[in-house]
Protein backbone atom coordinates (compact mmCIF):
# COMPACT_ATOMS: atom_id res chain seq x y z
CA UNK A 1 0.00 0.00 0.00
CA UNK A 2 1.25 3.50 -0.83
CA UNK A 3 2.55 5.47 2.14
CA UNK A 4 0.50 8.56 1.33
CA UNK A 5 -2.77 6.59 1.42
CA UNK A 6 -2.27 4.42 4.48
CA UNK A 7 -4.20 6.96 6.59
CA UNK A 8 -7.46 6.35 4.69
CA UNK A 9 -9.69 4.08 6.83
CA UNK A 10 -10.30 0.89 4.87
CA UNK A 11 -14.09 1.04 5.28
CA UNK A 12 -14.25 4.62 4.01
CA UNK A 13 -12.01 3.76 1.07
CA UNK A 14 -14.21 0.81 0.08
CA UNK A 15 -17.36 2.92 0.42
CA UNK A 16 -15.89 5.62 -1.82
CA UNK A 17 -14.75 3.06 -4.41
CA UNK A 18 -18.19 1.43 -4.48
CA UNK A 19 -19.95 4.78 -4.93
CA UNK A 20 -17.52 5.92 -7.62
CA UNK A 21 -17.87 2.68 -9.57
CA UNK A 22 -21.58 2.02 -9.06
CA UNK A 23 -23.14 5.48 -9.47
CA UNK A 24 -22.68 5.52 -13.23
CA UNK A 25 -24.04 2.01 -13.66
CA UNK A 26 -27.04 2.76 -11.45
CA UNK A 27 -27.81 5.81 -13.57
CA UNK A 28 -27.53 3.83 -16.80
CA UNK A 29 -30.83 1.96 -16.51
CA UNK A 30 -32.61 3.35 -13.44
CA UNK A 31 -35.14 5.07 -15.71
CA UNK A 32 -36.06 2.00 -17.79
CA UNK A 33 -39.38 1.37 -15.97
CA UNK A 34 -40.39 5.00 -16.47
CA UNK A 35 -39.57 5.32 -20.16
CA UNK A 36 -43.20 5.14 -21.26
CA UNK A 37 -44.29 7.78 -18.75
CA UNK A 38 -41.35 10.00 -19.72
CA UNK A 39 -42.28 9.73 -23.40
CA UNK A 40 -45.80 10.98 -22.64
CA UNK A 41 -44.55 13.77 -20.38
CA UNK A 42 -42.03 14.98 -22.95
CA UNK A 43 -44.47 14.55 -25.84
CA UNK A 44 -42.05 12.25 -27.61
CA UNK A 45 -42.18 8.75 -29.12
CA UNK A 46 -40.87 6.09 -26.77
CA UNK A 47 -38.22 5.13 -29.34
CA UNK A 48 -36.61 8.55 -28.81
CA UNK A 49 -36.45 7.90 -25.05
CA UNK A 50 -35.03 4.43 -25.66
CA UNK A 51 -32.27 5.89 -27.81
CA UNK A 52 -31.10 7.98 -24.86
CA UNK A 53 -29.99 4.70 -23.26
CA UNK A 54 -27.63 4.21 -26.20
CA UNK A 55 -26.52 7.84 -25.86
CA UNK A 56 -25.64 7.16 -22.23
CA UNK A 57 -23.57 4.07 -23.07
CA UNK A 58 -21.70 5.96 -25.79
CA UNK A 59 -20.97 8.80 -23.38
CA UNK A 60 -19.74 6.38 -20.74
CA UNK A 61 -17.44 4.64 -23.22
CA UNK A 62 -16.00 7.93 -24.51
CA UNK A 63 -15.50 9.17 -20.95
CA UNK A 64 -13.45 6.10 -20.06
CA UNK A 65 -11.03 6.80 -22.89
CA UNK A 66 -10.71 10.48 -21.93
CA UNK A 67 -10.36 10.25 -18.15
CA UNK A 68 -7.73 7.52 -18.18
CA UNK A 69 -4.85 9.48 -19.73
CA UNK A 70 -5.98 12.72 -18.08
CA UNK A 71 -5.71 11.14 -14.63
CA UNK A 72 -2.26 9.72 -15.44
CA UNK A 73 -1.13 13.27 -16.28
CA UNK A 74 -2.97 15.48 -13.80
CA UNK A 75 -3.77 13.09 -10.95
CA UNK A 76 -6.94 11.40 -9.76
CA UNK A 77 -8.60 13.65 -7.19
CA UNK A 78 -9.42 16.84 -9.12
CA UNK A 79 -10.82 14.91 -12.08
CA UNK A 80 -13.01 12.76 -9.84
CA UNK A 81 -14.42 15.83 -8.11
CA UNK A 82 -15.08 17.55 -11.44
CA UNK A 83 -16.74 14.45 -12.85
CA UNK A 84 -18.98 14.05 -9.81
CA UNK A 85 -20.07 17.69 -10.06
CA UNK A 86 -20.93 17.20 -13.75
CA UNK A 87 -22.79 13.96 -12.98
CA UNK A 88 -24.87 15.67 -10.28
CA UNK A 89 -25.68 18.73 -12.38
CA UNK A 90 -26.62 16.58 -15.38
CA UNK A 91 -28.88 14.41 -13.21
CA UNK A 92 -30.76 17.54 -12.16
CA UNK A 93 -30.95 18.57 -15.82
CA UNK A 94 -32.59 15.24 -16.69
CA UNK A 95 -35.01 15.57 -13.78
CA UNK A 96 -36.14 19.02 -14.90
CA UNK A 97 -36.04 18.54 -18.70
CA UNK A 98 -39.09 19.81 -20.60
CA UNK A 99 -38.30 18.20 -23.96
CA UNK A 100 -36.48 15.14 -25.23
CA UNK A 101 -33.56 17.14 -26.67
CA UNK A 102 -32.62 18.61 -23.29
CA UNK A 103 -33.19 15.20 -21.72
CA UNK A 104 -30.82 13.51 -24.19
CA UNK A 105 -28.15 16.18 -23.63
CA UNK A 106 -28.53 15.68 -19.90
CA UNK A 107 -28.08 11.93 -20.28
CA UNK A 108 -24.93 12.41 -22.34
CA UNK A 109 -23.43 14.82 -19.80
CA UNK A 110 -24.48 12.50 -16.98
CA UNK A 111 -22.52 9.68 -18.59
CA UNK A 112 -19.48 11.88 -19.21
CA UNK A 113 -19.47 12.82 -15.53
CA UNK A 114 -20.06 9.26 -14.32
CA UNK A 115 -17.11 8.03 -16.37
CA UNK A 116 -14.68 9.79 -14.04
CA UNK A 117 -15.71 7.68 -11.07
CA UNK A 118 -15.81 4.43 -13.03
CA UNK A 119 -12.34 4.82 -14.54
CA UNK A 120 -10.46 6.60 -11.81
CA UNK A 121 -11.95 4.44 -9.06
CA UNK A 122 -10.22 1.43 -10.62
CA UNK A 123 -6.99 3.40 -11.08
CA UNK A 124 -7.03 4.37 -7.39
CA UNK A 125 -7.04 0.67 -6.48
CA UNK A 126 -3.97 0.17 -8.67
CA UNK A 127 -2.30 3.19 -7.04
CA UNK A 128 -2.72 1.84 -3.54
CA UNK A 129 -2.53 -1.96 -3.70
CA UNK A 130 -0.33 -4.66 -5.21
CA UNK A 131 -1.74 -7.08 -7.79
CA UNK A 132 -2.93 -9.78 -5.39
CA UNK A 133 -4.45 -7.35 -2.87
CA UNK A 134 -6.08 -5.43 -5.71
CA UNK A 135 -7.75 -8.67 -6.75
CA UNK A 136 -9.28 -8.98 -3.28
CA UNK A 137 -10.37 -5.34 -3.28
CA UNK A 138 -12.01 -5.65 -6.69
CA UNK A 139 -13.70 -8.86 -5.59
CA UNK A 140 -15.00 -7.00 -2.53
CA UNK A 141 -16.48 -3.98 -4.30
CA UNK A 142 -17.54 -5.65 -7.56
CA UNK A 143 -20.49 -7.58 -6.04
CA UNK A 144 -22.25 -4.30 -5.30
CA UNK A 145 -21.04 -2.65 -8.48
CA UNK A 146 -22.04 -5.61 -10.64
CA UNK A 147 -25.44 -5.96 -8.98
CA UNK A 148 -26.30 -2.27 -9.34
CA UNK A 149 -27.48 -2.38 -13.00
CA UNK A 150 -29.79 -5.29 -12.16
CA UNK A 151 -31.19 -3.70 -9.00
CA UNK A 152 -31.47 -0.09 -10.18
CA UNK A 153 -34.56 -0.71 -12.39
CA UNK A 154 -36.37 -1.94 -9.27
CA UNK A 155 -35.43 1.29 -7.46
CA UNK A 156 -36.40 3.32 -10.51
CA UNK A 157 -39.70 1.49 -10.86
CA UNK A 158 -40.59 2.17 -7.23
CA UNK A 159 -39.71 5.86 -7.48
CA UNK A 160 -41.61 6.22 -10.76
CA UNK A 161 -44.69 4.43 -9.40
CA UNK A 162 -44.91 6.36 -6.13
CA UNK A 163 -43.53 9.75 -7.18
CA UNK A 164 -42.66 10.60 -10.81
CA UNK A 165 -40.53 9.50 -13.75
CA UNK A 166 -38.26 12.40 -12.75
CA UNK A 167 -37.64 11.00 -9.26
CA UNK A 168 -34.95 8.46 -10.34
CA UNK A 169 -32.80 11.32 -11.60
CA UNK A 170 -33.18 13.20 -8.32
CA UNK A 171 -32.02 9.98 -6.67
CA UNK A 172 -28.88 9.87 -8.85
CA UNK A 173 -28.28 13.56 -8.11
CA UNK A 174 -28.43 12.81 -4.36
CA UNK A 175 -26.04 9.91 -4.92
CA UNK A 176 -23.64 12.23 -6.74
CA UNK A 177 -23.75 14.81 -3.95
CA UNK A 178 -23.08 12.17 -1.28
CA UNK A 179 -20.13 10.76 -3.23
CA UNK A 180 -18.75 14.24 -3.91
CA UNK A 181 -18.80 15.11 -0.20
CA UNK A 182 -17.18 11.81 0.78
CA UNK A 183 -14.34 12.08 -1.76
CA UNK A 184 -13.75 15.78 -1.06
CA UNK A 185 -13.45 15.25 2.70
CA UNK A 186 -11.92 11.79 3.06
CA UNK A 187 -9.97 10.70 -0.04
CA UNK A 188 -6.59 12.39 -0.78
CA UNK A 189 -4.67 12.30 -4.04
CA UNK A 190 -3.37 8.74 -4.59
CA UNK A 191 -1.13 9.30 -7.62
CA UNK A 192 2.04 11.26 -6.67
CA UNK A 193 3.32 13.96 -9.01
CA UNK A 194 6.72 12.30 -9.39
CA UNK A 195 5.04 9.24 -10.96
CA UNK A 196 2.84 11.12 -13.41
CA UNK A 197 3.40 11.62 -17.11
CA UNK A 198 4.41 15.23 -17.68
CA UNK A 199 2.74 15.50 -21.06
CA UNK A 200 -0.82 14.51 -21.94
CA UNK A 201 0.24 13.48 -25.44
CA UNK A 202 2.76 11.07 -23.96
CA UNK A 203 -0.02 9.58 -21.85
CA UNK A 204 -2.35 9.18 -24.82
CA UNK A 205 0.46 7.39 -26.64
CA UNK A 206 0.04 4.59 -24.11
CA UNK A 207 -3.09 3.46 -25.94
CA UNK A 208 -1.40 1.97 -29.02
CA UNK A 209 1.09 0.17 -26.78
CA UNK A 210 -1.71 -1.27 -24.66
CA UNK A 211 -3.69 -2.35 -27.71
CA UNK A 212 -0.78 -4.47 -28.98
CA UNK A 213 0.19 -5.79 -25.55
CA UNK A 214 -0.94 -9.42 -25.42
CA UNK A 215 -1.21 -9.45 -21.62
CA UNK A 216 -3.50 -6.40 -21.61
CA UNK A 217 -5.60 -7.87 -24.42
CA UNK A 218 -5.89 -11.22 -22.62
CA UNK A 219 -7.57 -9.65 -19.60
CA UNK A 220 -9.62 -7.23 -21.72
CA UNK A 221 -11.09 -10.11 -23.73
CA UNK A 222 -12.52 -11.49 -20.50
CA UNK A 223 -14.25 -8.20 -19.73
CA UNK A 224 -15.68 -8.03 -23.25
CA UNK A 225 -16.99 -11.60 -23.05
CA UNK A 226 -18.59 -11.02 -19.64
CA UNK A 227 -20.28 -7.76 -20.67
CA UNK A 228 -21.39 -9.11 -24.05
CA UNK A 229 -23.17 -11.97 -22.31
CA UNK A 230 -24.76 -9.69 -19.72
CA UNK A 231 -26.01 -7.01 -22.11
CA UNK A 232 -27.06 -9.62 -24.66
CA UNK A 233 -29.21 -11.19 -21.96
CA UNK A 234 -30.64 -7.81 -20.93
CA UNK A 235 -31.60 -7.08 -24.53
CA UNK A 236 -33.23 -10.45 -25.25
CA UNK A 237 -34.71 -11.53 -21.91
CA UNK A 238 -37.75 -9.18 -21.80
CA UNK A 239 -38.90 -10.53 -25.16
CA UNK A 240 -38.20 -14.14 -24.17
CA UNK A 241 -39.99 -13.87 -20.82
CA UNK A 242 -42.93 -12.04 -22.38
CA UNK A 243 -43.29 -14.87 -24.86
CA UNK A 244 -43.42 -17.25 -21.87
CA UNK A 245 -46.41 -15.32 -20.51
CA UNK A 246 -44.69 -13.27 -17.81
CA UNK A 247 -45.87 -9.75 -17.00
CA UNK A 248 -43.47 -6.76 -16.95
CA UNK A 249 -43.77 -6.54 -13.15
CA UNK A 250 -42.67 -10.16 -12.75
CA UNK A 251 -39.92 -9.81 -15.36
CA UNK A 252 -38.30 -6.95 -13.41
CA UNK A 253 -37.64 -9.33 -10.50
CA UNK A 254 -35.99 -11.97 -12.71
CA UNK A 255 -32.76 -9.97 -12.71
CA UNK A 256 -32.31 -10.40 -8.97
CA UNK A 257 -31.06 -13.97 -9.50
CA UNK A 258 -28.36 -12.63 -11.83
CA UNK A 259 -27.29 -10.06 -9.24
CA UNK A 260 -27.15 -12.66 -6.46
CA UNK A 261 -25.13 -15.08 -8.57
CA UNK A 262 -22.65 -12.34 -9.43
CA UNK A 263 -22.23 -11.41 -5.77
CA UNK A 264 -21.63 -15.05 -4.82
CA UNK A 265 -19.03 -15.42 -7.59
CA UNK A 266 -17.22 -12.31 -6.38
CA UNK A 267 -17.16 -13.50 -2.79
CA UNK A 268 -15.88 -16.96 -3.73
CA UNK A 269 -13.13 -15.56 -5.94
CA UNK A 270 -12.20 -13.08 -3.20
CA UNK A 271 -11.64 -15.90 -0.72
CA UNK A 272 -9.73 -18.08 -3.17
CA UNK A 273 -7.33 -15.37 -4.37
CA UNK A 274 -5.07 -15.98 -1.36
CA UNK A 275 -4.51 -19.61 -2.37
CA UNK A 276 -4.59 -19.57 -6.15
CA UNK A 277 -3.28 -17.35 -8.92
CA UNK A 278 -5.52 -14.90 -10.76
CA UNK A 279 -5.18 -16.79 -14.03
CA UNK A 280 -6.18 -20.11 -12.48
CA UNK A 281 -9.28 -18.53 -10.97
CA UNK A 282 -10.18 -16.91 -14.29
CA UNK A 283 -10.04 -20.39 -15.80
CA UNK A 284 -12.54 -21.53 -13.14
CA UNK A 285 -14.75 -18.62 -14.15
CA UNK A 286 -14.67 -19.76 -17.77
CA UNK A 287 -15.62 -23.31 -16.78
CA UNK A 288 -18.73 -22.00 -15.01
CA UNK A 289 -19.47 -19.56 -17.85
CA UNK A 290 -19.25 -22.34 -20.47
CA UNK A 291 -21.42 -24.75 -18.48
CA UNK A 292 -24.15 -22.11 -18.22
CA UNK A 293 -23.84 -21.12 -21.89
CA UNK A 294 -23.99 -24.73 -23.08
CA UNK A 295 -27.04 -25.49 -20.96
CA UNK A 296 -28.76 -22.31 -22.16
CA UNK A 297 -28.08 -23.37 -25.75
CA UNK A 298 -29.76 -26.72 -25.03
CA UNK A 299 -32.76 -24.90 -23.57
CA UNK A 300 -33.16 -23.08 -26.87
CA UNK A 301 -32.52 -26.22 -28.90
CA UNK A 302 -35.34 -28.07 -27.13
CA UNK A 303 -37.68 -25.03 -27.05
CA UNK A 304 -38.03 -24.78 -23.29
CA UNK A 305 -41.15 -22.84 -22.33
CA UNK A 306 -40.39 -22.40 -18.63
CA UNK A 307 -38.31 -19.44 -17.39
CA UNK A 308 -36.72 -21.50 -14.62
CA UNK A 309 -33.99 -23.21 -16.75
CA UNK A 310 -33.14 -19.83 -18.31
CA UNK A 311 -32.77 -18.18 -14.92
CA UNK A 312 -30.71 -21.07 -13.52
CA UNK A 313 -28.30 -21.19 -16.46
CA UNK A 314 -27.88 -17.43 -16.57
CA UNK A 315 -27.11 -17.57 -12.86
CA UNK A 316 -24.38 -20.14 -13.55
CA UNK A 317 -22.91 -17.94 -16.29
CA UNK A 318 -23.06 -14.88 -14.03
CA UNK A 319 -21.41 -16.87 -11.25
CA UNK A 320 -18.53 -17.27 -13.70
CA UNK A 321 -18.63 -13.54 -14.43
CA UNK A 322 -18.09 -13.02 -10.71
CA UNK A 323 -14.64 -14.50 -11.28
CA UNK A 324 -13.92 -12.98 -14.69
CA UNK A 325 -14.67 -9.32 -14.07
CA UNK A 326 -12.86 -8.40 -10.82
CA UNK A 327 -9.86 -10.63 -11.44
CA UNK A 328 -9.41 -9.43 -15.02
CA UNK A 329 -9.54 -5.81 -13.86
CA UNK A 330 -6.90 -6.58 -11.24
CA UNK A 331 -4.65 -8.40 -13.70
CA UNK A 332 -5.11 -5.89 -16.50
CA UNK A 333 -4.57 -2.69 -14.53
CA UNK A 334 -1.96 -3.59 -11.91
CA UNK A 335 0.43 -4.90 -14.58
CA UNK A 336 0.69 -1.32 -15.91
CA UNK A 337 1.20 0.82 -12.78
CA UNK A 338 2.60 3.88 -14.58
CA UNK A 339 -0.38 4.02 -16.93
CA UNK A 340 -3.09 2.58 -14.69
CA UNK A 341 -5.51 5.36 -15.62
CA UNK A 342 -5.08 4.78 -19.35
CA UNK A 343 -5.33 1.01 -18.89
CA UNK A 344 -8.47 1.36 -16.77
CA UNK A 345 -10.09 3.73 -19.24
CA UNK A 346 -9.28 1.66 -22.29
CA UNK A 347 -10.44 -1.57 -20.66
CA UNK A 348 -13.70 0.07 -19.63
CA UNK A 349 -14.32 1.56 -23.06
CA UNK A 350 -13.68 -1.74 -24.84
CA UNK A 351 -15.85 -3.53 -22.31
CA UNK A 352 -18.77 -1.16 -22.93
CA UNK A 353 -18.20 -1.38 -26.68
CA UNK A 354 -18.59 -5.16 -26.47
CA UNK A 355 -21.78 -4.72 -24.47
CA UNK A 356 -23.18 -2.28 -27.03
CA UNK A 357 -22.21 -4.60 -29.88
CA UNK A 358 -23.92 -7.49 -28.11
CA UNK A 359 -27.19 -5.53 -27.88
CA UNK A 360 -26.99 -4.80 -31.61
CA UNK A 361 -26.23 -8.43 -32.54
CA UNK A 362 -28.95 -9.93 -30.35
CA UNK A 363 -31.62 -7.56 -31.64
CA UNK A 364 -30.43 -8.14 -35.22
CA UNK A 365 -30.45 -11.96 -35.21
CA UNK A 366 -33.59 -12.31 -33.10
CA UNK A 367 -34.45 -12.01 -29.42
CA UNK A 368 -35.54 -15.59 -28.83
CA UNK A 369 -34.11 -18.34 -26.64
CA UNK A 370 -32.57 -20.28 -29.52
CA UNK A 371 -30.58 -17.33 -30.85
CA UNK A 372 -29.64 -16.19 -27.34
CA UNK A 373 -28.22 -19.67 -26.65
CA UNK A 374 -26.18 -19.54 -29.87
CA UNK A 375 -24.89 -16.10 -28.92
CA UNK A 376 -23.83 -17.29 -25.47
CA UNK A 377 -22.00 -20.30 -26.90
CA UNK A 378 -20.18 -17.99 -29.30
CA UNK A 379 -19.05 -15.67 -26.50
CA UNK A 380 -17.87 -18.63 -24.43
CA UNK A 381 -15.83 -19.97 -27.35
CA UNK A 382 -14.26 -16.55 -27.95
CA UNK A 383 -13.20 -16.22 -24.31
CA UNK A 384 -11.99 -19.80 -23.90
CA UNK A 385 -9.92 -19.49 -27.07
CA UNK A 386 -8.46 -16.01 -26.93
CA UNK A 387 -7.60 -15.73 -23.24
CA UNK A 388 -5.24 -18.75 -23.06
CA UNK A 389 -3.80 -18.03 -26.51
CA UNK A 390 -2.97 -14.42 -25.66
CA UNK A 391 -1.42 -15.50 -22.36
CA UNK A 392 0.67 -18.06 -24.21
CA UNK A 393 1.91 -15.48 -26.72
CA UNK A 394 2.78 -13.13 -23.85
CA UNK A 395 4.81 -15.80 -22.06
CA UNK A 396 6.60 -16.78 -25.28
CA UNK A 397 7.50 -13.16 -25.95
CA UNK A 398 8.66 -12.67 -22.34
CA UNK A 399 10.91 -15.76 -22.50
CA UNK A 400 12.36 -14.59 -25.82
CA UNK A 401 13.22 -11.18 -24.41
CA UNK A 402 14.82 -12.72 -21.32
CA UNK A 403 16.96 -15.05 -23.41
CA UNK A 404 18.16 -12.14 -25.50
CA UNK A 405 19.63 -10.51 -22.38
CA UNK A 406 21.17 -13.64 -20.91
CA UNK A 407 24.98 -13.93 -21.25
CA UNK A 408 26.06 -16.38 -23.91
CA UNK A 409 27.96 -19.46 -22.78
CA UNK A 410 31.54 -19.75 -24.00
Amino acid sequence: MSQHTTQIPYGILLTALVLLSASGLIASDINLPGMGVAAIALDSPISAIQRTFGVYLIGLAVAQVIYGPLSDTYGRRSLVLGGLFLFTAASITCATAQNVTVFAIGRLLQALGAGAGVVIGRAIVADIFDKKTAGRVFATIMPIVGASPALSPIIGGYLTLHFSWRAPFLFTAALGIATLILVATKIPETFPKDQRHHALLATIKNYPGLLINTLFLAYTVNLGVAYAAYFGYLAASPVIFSAMGMTPAVISYCYISVAVAYIVGNLISRNLIQKYSINHLIAVGYVLFTIGASSLFLCGLYNMTSPVPVLVNMAIMTLGNGFLLPLSYAGGITNFPKSAGAASGLMGALQLACGSLAIYVVTLVGSDLHHLGLFMIATALIGCTFFPCLLYFHHVKTRTVRKAFLPKAN
